[in-house]
C-alpha cells in the first residue's frame, strides 16, 4: 500500500504546477510581439535584431513549472491564430507580398481550396503537374477528411515544386493551414503526378517531419548526368539529402515503363536505394510502397490514385520516431536562376534534433529508448541540440546522452519559456513543440 501511495504521488508531482494566471497573460503579451514581428511567410526572413531582442526577452521568463508546457503552448497558440501566417478569400486562397511577379500569379500567390479545417482535419497538398510553361492547380488528390490545398505555381519551368520558390511556397501554405485553419498537424500529405510528383518526392525528402505522408506519382528526382533516363543503370549519381530522410514516413509511389514525360530511371535507382537502406536498417523504411507498371506511359494505372489514397489515410505522422536519419542539402538541385537572389530554406530542426549551424552532406543519426538517447553526428557538433518534451520521456528520470559510445550528459533538464516560443515558431507546429533542450556540445 504504501508503495502504491508513492507512486500516486509521483504522478501527481509529474503532473506539473500550473503557470500563474499574470504569468500566462504576460506570455501571452509576448507571444503578440512575437508573432507580429515574424516574418507572414517564408519568402521572409526575420529582422535578425528584433529577433534577438525578443529571444532575450523570452529568456527572460526563465523557467516553467514541470508539466505546464501544454499551458505555456496553448497560451502562444492563442496569439498564433490572432496574428500568426494567414491568405485571404474564400475558395482561392491568396498570399500576397511573396516577392515574384509572373503571368500565373501577378502580385499574389493564390491556391484552390477545398474543405474546411479544424484540429481533426487532415491537410492535403495537391501538386500539379505541367512543364515548361504550362500547369494550373488540381485538386484532384483530395482525401475524405482532410482540407485541399491546391497551388498555382509560382514560376512554371520543367520543375516548379522542387526550386527556391516552389519549396517556399508549399512552406508557407502548410503554415497557413495550420495557424489559420488549425488542421492536425500529424496528418498532413503531400501528394502530386508529373511535375508534382517530383515536388512531392523533394518536399517528402526535405521536410518528412513535416508530413504523415506523401504520394510523388510519376515524376523524377534530380540526379546525374540528368534526370530523364530510361534505366536505372544510366544513373550514376542521385540528388543527397532526400531519400535516406524518409526512413519514418509513408510513401506510396508508382510509374510505367513506357513514361517518356517523367522517365523511370531515378525511381527505379531509388527504389534499389531504398532495399539497401531497409537491409542495413530493418526497423526503418517500412512503410515505403513502390511499383512499376510494365508498358505504362504518362498516365495512372489502374485503381490509382484510389488505392494511394487508402494507404495514405491509414498513417499518421510518427511524431517522435525511435530512430531518424537525417542526411542534409544545403543547397540541392535544382539551383536557382542567376537573377533570383532568393535562397534556400535553411533547415534546423528534424524532429527532435535541432542543429543551429548545419552543414552541406551532414550525416546525423539518433536513437531514443526512454530516456536514453543515442547520437551520432558527421559534422561539428556546435550547435547540436536534443529537443525534449514529457510525451518523449519520463522527466522524474535522469536524461543520459551517449555519442560515440560515450556518455556526454547524464541529468534532468528544466523546461523553460525560451525553449516553448522558439521551438513553436520553427515549424508553428503544436506537436513538434518541446519545452527543454539539451545542448550536445558543452
Amino acid at each position: 500500500m504504501r508503495a502504491a501511495c508513492f507512486l500516486i504521488l509521483a504522478a501527481t508531482v509529474f503532473a506539473g504546477d500550473a503557470v500563474d494566471k499574470k504569468t500566462l497573460k504576460a506570455m501571452e503579451a509576448f507571444g503578440a510581439r512575437w508573432w507580429k514581428a515574424r516574418p507572414k511567410n517564408k519568402f521572409h526572413e526575420w529582422d535578425a535584431g528584433v529577433r534577438s531582442a525578443l529571444l532575450s526577452e523570452a529568456a527572460e521568463f526563465g523557467k516553467i513549472p514541470e508539466g505546464s508546457w501544454k499551458q505555456v503552448r496553448a497560451a502562444l497558440w492563442k496569439t498564433v491564430k490572432k496574428y500568426g501566417p494567414k491568405g485571404k478569400g474564400k475558395g482561392k486562397l491568396y498570399i500576397e507580398d511573396h516577392g515574384y511577379k509572373s503571368q500565373w500569379t501577378k502580385d499574389k500567390m493564390w491556391a484552390f481550396v477545398k474543405g474546411g479545417g479544424g484540429k481533426n482535419k487532415g491537410l492535403v497538398m495537391s501538386l500539379h503537374g505541367g512543364g515548361e510553361g504550362a500547369g494550373g492547380p488540381d485538386p484532384s488528390w483530395g482525401m475524405k477528411g482532410c482540407m485541399t490545398i491546391a497551388p498555382q505555381g509560382l514560376l512554371i519551368h520543367g520543375d516548379n515544386w522542387n526550386r527556391v520558390h516552389g519549396e517556399k511556397q508549399i512552406l508557407s501554405l502548410i503554415e497557413i493551414a495550420k495557424a489559420q485553419y488549425e488542421i492536425d498537424p500529424d496528418r498532413v500529405y503531400c501528394c502530386g503526378f508529373s511535375m508534382g510528383g517530383t515536388g512531392s518526392w523533394h518536399i517528402a525528402g526535405r521536410f518528412p517531419d513535416l508530413l504523415a505522408g506523401a504520394a510523388p506519382a510519376h515524376g523524377v528526382l534530380m540526379a546525374q548526368p540528368k534526370s530523364q533516363l530510361r534505366t536505372k543503370e544510366e544513373i550514376a549519381t542521385i540528388q543527397y539529402g532526400l531519400v535516406p530522410n524518409v526512413r519514418n514516413l509513408a510513401l506510396y509511389y508508382f510509374t510505367g515503363t513506357k513514361d517518356k514525360n517523367c522517365m523511370p530511371g531515378t525511381y527505379l535507382f531509388v527504389n534499389d536505394l531504398l532495399k539497401e537502406l531497409k537491409e542495413d536498417d530493418p526497423t526503418g523504411y517500412t512503410k515505403v510502397r513502390f511499383k512499376i507498371w510494365p508498358g505504362l506511359a504518362h498516365s495512372y494505372p489502374p485503381g490509382e490514385p484510389g488505392n494511394c489514397k487508402k494507404f495514405l489515410l491509414e498513417h499518421t505522422r510518427d511524431t517522435y520516431p525511435q530512430r531518424i536519419t537525417w542526411i542534409y542539402a544545403i543547397n540541392p538541385h535544382p539551383k536557382p536562376d542567376t537573377k533570383d537572389t532568393t535562397r534556400r530554406y535553411l533547415k534546423t530542426t528534424f524532429y527532435w534534433i535541432r542543429h543551429d549551424r548545419p552543414e552541406d552532406k551532414m550525416e546525423i543519426t539518433a536513437e531514443r529508448d526512454g530516456n536514453h538517447f543515442k547520437i551520432f553526428c558527421s559534422a561539428s557538433i556546435e550547435g547540436l541540440y536534443l529537443m525534449l518534451n514529457p510525451d518523449m520521456f519520463d522527466p522524474s528520470r535522469e536524461v543520459v546522452v551517449t555519442m560515440d559510445d560515450k556518455e556526454i550528459y547524464k541529468g534532468r533538464p528544466e523546461p523553460d519559456f525560451k525553449t516553448v516560443v522558439e521551438s513553436l515558431d520553427s515549424k508553428l507546429d503544436k506537436s513538434l513543440t518541446f519545452d527543454r533542450k539539451i545542448p550536445l556540445w558543452k
